[in-house]
């Protein structure tokens, strides 16, 4: 794929990448950052053109590391939406500190090259909740937004907490589902982590508990969330 221009032709290449034929979902790319070994599935909306700037969406995947399953959830639940979807294939579930910064390297080179956004949202599903958590303690002056799904928590690599003023009113929303069979671990951790962002001036926060819902990643609730934000 080409994102930094489009060349004439090979502009309908680009376009199959991003939709696919008769307006079926296409297949992400499997990425590498330039310089790094951090891979990523990503996928550009419909009528992405870098004459405008996109929302990116960082969709963190549990211990499971269905990475691909994962990317195709999202683009399915997208549907015509504008966000740039990318999901890093990281690993150690937030044990390792290289994982956030692999994030923050993928979410600036989509930014060079593919016209996003300066602020990104970030959504992490199970395990997937550790690395979401730490961008949301550590940046929230580079999120538009965040939305744990069936999220853990348990405090990894949390190396002190942002004072910045964007923390007050970042919009954070969890999803959790009340058939989730990990619910017994997941509500209490839920609670832990949310009594400590108020602590520490986190004041736009919500959950969401859906009915009937078992284990798994909300994409379409997620990006619903994320689409009212940015129509605020």
């Amino acid at each position: 794929m080409i994102c930094r221009r489009f060349v004439p032709g090979l502009l309908l290449v680009c376009l199959f990448v991003q939709t696919g034929w008769g307006g079926v979902p296409a297949e992400p790319e499997l990425k590498t950052v330039p310089g790094g070994s951090v891979q990523y599935y990503l996928s550009l909306p419909k009528g992405w053109s870098p004459k405008s700037t996109w929302p990116i969406v960082v969709t963190i995947e549990g211990s499971g590391h269905d990475f691909l399953r994962n990317c195709r959830g999202f683009i399915q639940a997208r549907g015509d939406g504008p966000f740039i979807l990318v999901t890093p294939l990281v690993t150690s579930n937030g044990n390792d500190p290289a994982d956030e910064k692999a994030v923050l390297a993928i979410v600036q080179e989509l930014q060079k090259t593919c016209a996003g956004r300066p602020k990104f949202f970030i959504t992490g599903f199970s395990a997937g909740g550790h690395v979401t958590w730490q961008l949301i303690f550590h940046h929230p002056d580079l999120l538009a937004g965040a939305a744990p799904a069936a999220g853990a928590f348990r405090g990894r690599n949390i190396a002190g907490i942002s004072t910045a003023a964007e923390r007050v009113h970042l919009p954070i929303c969890g999803f959790q589902g009340d058939k989730d069979s990990y619910l017994k671990y997941l509500g209490p951790q839920w609670l832990e982590v949310e009594q400590l962002a108020r602590k520490n001036g986190y004041q736009n926060i919500s959950h969401i508990m859906v009915p009937g819902a078992a284990h798994q990643p909300f994409a379409k609730e997620v990006l619903n969330f994320f689409s009212t934000v940015l129509a605020k």
